[in-house]
């Protein structure tokens, strides 16, 4: 895959709807939350991620924390019916 520089703006071109949009990112967040507390520490996480893609450690904690946030920065609390 080809990697490309791309914004918010054009990110919202690629859902039907910004709630589609929302629910992907709360599905993202949720499932990385869920590794998580399936018991792999996030150390761990760091070392296998920069051993497969020598990318430095600050930057792989830095995503790691991003990933953990991206519900709450990014998508509404889900409205309970």
């Amino acid at each position: 895959m080809e990697k490309q520089n791309v914004s918010l703006v054009e990110l919202k071109g690629i859902y039907d709807t910004s709630e589609k949009m929302a629910r992907e990112i709360r599905m993202l967040s949720r499932a990385f939350k869920a590794i998580e507390k399936g018991g792999l520490k996030e150390e761990t996480i760091v070392v296998l991620l920069h051993f497969k893609t020598k990318i430095a450690q600050r930057d792989i904690w830095s995503l790691l924390s991003a990933l953990k946030n991206l519900e709450s920065d990014y998508a509404r609390p889900e409205r309970k019916i």
